[in-house]
């Protein structure tokens, strides 16, 4: 993340590529990268990473373009908000996050900023019941659940040394969890990690779809906002067709890609 304000609110960077023909060949072959460009990737521990995205019955946070989510991450659970979302610098997409560790204090600020019901609870209480039980005494209901495994790796520069990460690429699987039925995609993120370093980010993303055409394409769309309009079209009939696998085929990443952008989810 790059972190252009004071915490907890930051600025992240990114851009998405997603991964159209999901075969195992193109994740290895993605993985295995050490060097692009006049850059290093240096691979970091895997990651298991389970999100809950949370609404309330109103979808007042979607209509004002606000998520709210927890992360739980090994043993720690973390909450946190993504809000003024735009455009910049090509395809490079930047949010403005806070993310909090999940703590009586951390949920009323959250509480107060985004105008929800407070807590009225004891830290006692808090500290007693689950984080679900919590947000819906907050008045919110879950609305996405999805499970992310995660392999990261530092971008820094060829023979520098000390070594400085100017950006993250990660490779992550990511599998919805729907009522009846798991759909999954894989995508490759490329995110600033140091000032300056969007142009960095774009150059990464343009050799990676440059050299995989036609399997990898650039994807505007956050991980949120794809899960949503999938679970939209699993409601109509024929869009399990286009799933191979479980997984979003060509075809599927297509009609996803023209419903977002019609909004008609």
């Amino acid at each position: 993340m790059s972190k252009e304000t004071a915490s907890p609110s930051t600025l992240e960077s990114e851009i998405a590529l997603i991964i159209k023909d999901d075969t195992a060949h193109i994740r290895k072959e993605l993985a295995g990268i050490r060097q692009l460009l006049e850059y290093d990737l240096r691979p970091k521990p895997p990651l298991v990473i389970y999100d809950t995205y949370y609404d309330t019955r109103e979808k007042s946070l979607r209509r004002r373009k606000i998520s709210l989510r927890t992360r739980r991450l090994g043993g720690t659970l973390l909450i946190s908000t993504k809000s003024d979302v735009r455009r910049i610098s090509g395809n490079v997409i930047r949010r403005r996050e806070t993310e909090l560790p999940w703590s009586y204090d951390s949920v009323r600020l959250l509480a107060r900023t985004l105008e929800l019901k407070t807590p009225s609870m004891s830290l006692s209480r808090f500290q007693s019941i689950l984080p679900s039980r919590t947000l819906k005494d907050l008045g919110l209901q879950v609305i996405q659940e999805r499970r992310t495994r995660r392999e990261a790796r530092d971008v820094v520069r060829q023979n520098e040394n000390p070594v400085s990460p100017l950006a993250e690429l990660a490779i992550d699987r990511v599998t919805y969890s729907f009522q009846d039925v798991k759909v999954g995609f894989s995508e490759v993120e490329v995110e600033a990690k140091s000032p300056g370093a969007v142009a960095i980010v774009q150059a990464i993303a343009n050799t990676l779809v440059s050299k995989y055409q036609p399997f990898l394409q650039q994807w505007i769309h956050g991980k949120f906002v794809t899960g949503l309009a999938i679970g939209k079209l699993l409601k109509i009939d024929g869009f399990q067709s286009y799933l191979v696998k479980g997984n979003l085929g060509p075809k599927a990443v297509e009609v996803v890609d023209r419903t977002i952008r019609a909004r008609r989810f």
